[in-house]
């Protein structure tokens, strides 16, 4: 059973082609394109790295969550910290979907419409980020299960 967690640990670890896809349609527009004033180019582009940095975040919740840091001991250490991080996600996420929605289903502008998509993507890889931050919260803190 450990082998099959090594493969998927591994597996986590196509997030970083994934997340430089990301950043490299993130700053195309500005790089590449900064004369024109043809913004469907900026929208495209956007809605590529908003599908691309989603992939990317649903390949990070497939990685190893056992190992301890100082950083996840002042996050995840703390139940206060815990509880507002998950909050934090949570909310976000909310919002992530609702603007995705909204621009899907009730906007009558073409560009945000374009953008939908890519930020339905990026609300599921979130998600799979919040189940990871749960796992993890989980194994820094045994009481966990009581809070309620």
């Amino acid at each position: 059973m450990n082998k099959i967690f090594k493969v998927f640990h591994y597996m986590s670890f196509l997030q970083y082609p994934f997340l430089l896809i990301a950043l490299y349609y993130c700053f195309e527009p500005i790089l590449l394109r900064i004369n024109t004033s043809n913004t469907y180019d900026f929208i495209v582009s956007y809605n590529l790295s908003l599908l691309f940095l989603g992939i990317g975040l649903s390949f990070t919740s497939l990685t190893d969550i056992t190992k301890r840091t100082k950083i996840g001991d002042k996050l995840f250490g703390k139940r206060k910290n815990a509880k507002l991080w998950v909050i934090y996600l949570g909310a976000l996420i909310i919002a992530i979907f609702i603007l995705a929605i909204d621009a899907k289903f009730f906007s009558n502008n073409q560009k945000f419409n374009k953008i939908a998509i890519g930020l339905f993507v990026l609300g599921i890889g979130m998600i799979g980020l919040l189940r990871m931050h749960l796992e993890i919260i989980k194994t820094y803190q045994t009481e966990w299960d009581k809070i309620k």
